[in-house]
């Protein structure tokens, strides 16, 4: 409820007001296999058939030998909705030249944004579920994670380019196809940390390591688009903790795009309405309901960078 109103009290004012610094656009999604399913309370978003070897025909008139693949499936259960609300008091909107709710629209799309984001990072970091009826779950793999000592003589180090090398390898080695589009999500450390180094600024360095920057922030390089994000955002819920492991070192995630799907049972729910027990106070409503996975172990992993 916006008791912080009337501090914006008075006879003139800015006619354009700026949200409170924040990410305010979704960064993730466009990242993502995205669908919708609200067929049920538990949706299954992939089905997995296991590789076999072929049969080889080595002899004449020989028995047909038939192949066992596995069959398997990744589930989605439905999560609680997201959602942004706000009352809007008539007087208020009297009282002062700002859009209330105008502003308060803006703020509720933000927000929604931010949950999308949210509830991809919590897929990505959570756990599989899998099984016929979905009653299997594998946590995320350790062989699937990059050892923050990776590149350097000793000791924990912070992002840099071994560890995108590293990153690489371990994708090409569980048989990712190399034509795949990689995503990595920076935070302004792993960002810096990277233009730090010679092959992300210098211009022989860029051509042959495929550097893209960008408004001082790495776009591209070794194949990987980046993303930024500040994992760290106490508006992205548990995300600042769950980034983090029991070492303190940041989990810096990264996946192929069929690698994650996000599920939408109602991508956006709206409402701006008068709510008559508030003395048609005017309600400003905005929900999303959508929970994401990550689809094969092998399609995705983690970085662990110090940040010290």
């Amino acid at each position: 409820m916006s008791f912080n109103v009337p501090n914006s009290f008075q006879v003139a004012y800015k006619n354009n007001v700026e949200l409170a610094l924040n990410q305010n656009q979704s960064v993730l999604l466009g990242a993502v296999v995205e669908q919708s399913d609200a067929s049920s309370e538990k949706v299954k978003i992939k089905d997995i058939v296991g590789n076999t070897a072929p049969n080889e025909g080595n002899e004449r008139h020989g028995d047909t030998r038939y192949n066992n693949p596995t069959y398997d499936g990744v589930w989605l259960a439905k999560p609680n909705e997201l959602y942004y609300a706000d009352l809007v008091d008539n007087d208020d909107q009297l009282a002062t030249q700002i859009d209330i709710m105008g502003t308060s629209t803006m703020s509720s799309a933000g927000t929604i944004q931010r949950a999308y984001d949210q509830r991809i990072l919590e897929g990505f970091y959570g756990s599989i579920i899998s099984g016929k009826t979905g009653t299997t779950t594998t946590p995320f793999p350790n062989g699937q994670i990059i050892p923050v000592t990776t590149g350097g003589a000793a000791g924990a180090q912070r992002m840099n380019t071994a560890k995108l090398r590293a990153a690489t390898k371990l994708l090409l080695q569980g048989y990712v196809d190399p034509n795949e589009e990689k995503y990595m999500v920076l935070t302004a450390e792993q960002n810096d940390d990277l233009l730090t180094e010679i092959p992300a600024t210098h211009a022989d360095f860029q051509r042959a390591f495929g550097g893209v920057v960008q408004n001082g922030m790495l776009m591209e390089m070794l194949g990987w688009k980046f993303l930024h994000l500040e994992l760290a955002n106490p508006l992205l819920g548990t995300i600042a903790a769950t980034s983090l492991d029991g070492s303190g070192y940041r989990k810096t995630p990264f996946w192929t795009k069929k690698g994650l799907v996000a599920n939408f049972w109602q991508k956006l729910r709206t409402d701006i309405s008068p709510v008559p027990t508030k003395r048609l106070a005017r309600q400003i409503y905005a929900g999303t309901t959508v929970a994401a996975s990550r689809t094969q172990p092998g399609f995705s992993g983690i970085i662990l960078n110090s940040e010290a």
